[in-house]
């Protein structure tokens, strides 16, 4: 018996990983993907904005900002804006002494890194419009077919009558609203609301009395990235978002790798009943021996996908020394959940292709199954954020959801207690059993039916008939 089962995991193995198709799927697209991350991240860094040149119109109601207006958005001040956000130049202007970047306009250096920031010089010119002016009577310049045009605007800027001095009553000052030309680039916009939001402040600390620098000075605090201390002792970089998205990896590399070797189940049972293939092979073999050793078979399949994709997920840690967030207990623990989620999965998809005729067929019966199965992608972040929330728990515990809900509790920032875990494996354990028994009988009686496609109420009878 256990040969036959050998023989028939063998043949469902070698049948869909020998393949051009999975070989290529598998194996090179992953590896193409981690060797092409490092040049995205490089010609990300490298792209530049399209030229920032044009006119900026403003419609000033407070009327005192278009002098400061047109000042931010002068070579000078879009040049002071690119060394506030540049560490080189900042370093290179205390080795030249210190002071504002306009100072500094014709130094080699300071003129290549700030060509560098925004890909070329900036040249914007600054309209300023009659207050009494309809911002609608000027967005028709805004058009981008109209951008050529001698008139053509890149973007209006309209200033509220209470952005310096507070209404009457008012306990917030007023602001300011940008149009800009369709399609421009969305850096170049930055650089624009920081030109008119840097006067509207300068002007609100001038009416102050207030020196906008010291103030600058006292409201920002330097701080280094937050660093974690591990069990080793040593010190690493902390980030919310690897917080978040460590426990999202784990959940969809499970998910993937269990479905995809599900799928694969489905469709072999249902081409091999279609093509009347599985007569042949009941001649040989029992119901019970085809579906165990096809469910093997698959299983393996699941385990390949799941080691390439979790080394390169290794491999992506490693590059951003990461690696020590790869406990061995949480790699335990993934693999025996991946047998788990992947044996309950497995039977469900085999009942479901030895009862139905086609593939599209098959669609009715996997939708409910396929939706209580995404339910923890779909809670994944509320899971992650708390999970020791009663939402988690009760995902965790209630199968088929168990695997993946626990797996993003296991690596979230507060793993769940022993107990727990070890509970939830033992109701998905008898969750897989119990699959497997009701799989088995809809297995022996659907392989030989033909015809109409069942129900759930004729699924229910052939588990009674078997």
């Amino acid at each position: 018996m256990i040969a036959k089962v050998v023989a028939v995991a063998w043949r469902e193995f070698s049948s869909t990983v020998l393949t051009k198709a999975f070989v290529i799927g598998a194996f090179i697209i992953p590896g193409l993907a981690a060797a092409a991350i490092p040049l995205i991240v490089k010609f990300t860094n490298q792209a530049k904005a399209p030229v920032l040149a044009g006119t900026v119109a403003v419609i000033d109601h407070s009327g005192s900002l278009a002098d400061r207006i047109r000042e931010q958005l002068s070579p000078e001040g879009l040049a002071r804006q690119a060394a506030e956000g540049s560490a080189e130049i900042q370093k290179h202007l205390a080795e030249l002494g210190g002071g504002d970047v306009s100072n500094y306009m014709n130094d080699p250096m300071v003129q290549g890194m700030i060509a560098q920031a925004f890909g070329q010089p900036p040249n914007l010119s600054v309209e300023v419009l009659p207050a009494e002016t309809e911002p609608e009577s000027v967005q028709s310049r805004l058009k981008p077919v109209e951008a050529d045009k001698p008139d053509a605007l890149l973007a209006l800027a309209v200033i509220a009558p209470d952005a310096v001095d507070k209404a009457e009553g008012a306990e917030e000052f007023g602001g300011y609203q940008l149009f800009v030309r369709g399609k421009t680039d969305d850096r170049n916009i930055d650089h624009i609301r920081t030109g008119v939001r840097r006067a509207i402040l300068d002007k609100r600390y001038a009416e102050a009395g207030v020196d906008g620098k010291q103030l600058s000075a006292l409201t920002t605090v330097a701080s280094g990235r937050p660093q974690e201390i591990t069990d080793s002792g040593e010190a690493r970089s902390s980030t919310a978002e690897l917080n978040i998205m460590l426990p999202f990896g784990f959940m969809i590399l499970l998910m993937m790798s269990v479905m995809v070797g599900g799928q694969y189940l489905l469709t072999t049972t249902i081409e091999e009943k279609s093509s009347r293939v599985v007569e042949v092979l009941l001649s040989a073999v029992s119901p019970m021996q085809l579906m165990t050793g096809k469910i093997i078979g698959q299983m393996v399949v699941g385990l390949v996908l799941l080691s390439v994709y979790a080394s390169v997920g290794a491999a992506t840690l490693s590059a951003f020394a990461l690696l020590d967030l790869l406990s061995i207990d949480k790699i335990i623990f993934m693999l025996i959940y991946f047998v788990l989620a992947y044996f309950i999965i497995a039977s469900l998809m085999a009942a479901i292709g030895s009862s139905v005729n086609e593939l599209r067929e098959a669609q009715s019966l996997m939708g409910p199954v396929m939706m209580v199965i995404m339910l923890p992608y779909f809670f994944w972040l509320p899971i992650s954020r708390d999970p020791n929330s009663t939402l988690s728990l009760v995902l965790s515990m209630t199968p088929p959801m168990s695997p993946f809900a626990m797996m993003v509790r296991i690596t979230s920032t507060e793993p769940p207690p022993m107990w727990q875990i070890l509970l939830s494996i033992g109701l998905t354990a008898a969750a897989a059993y119990l699959c497997v028994w009701l799989a088995a009988k809809v297995f022996r009686v659907g392989l030989l039916m033909y015809g109409k496609p069942p129900n759930f109420k004729t699924l229910i009878r052939w588990v009674r008939m078997a």
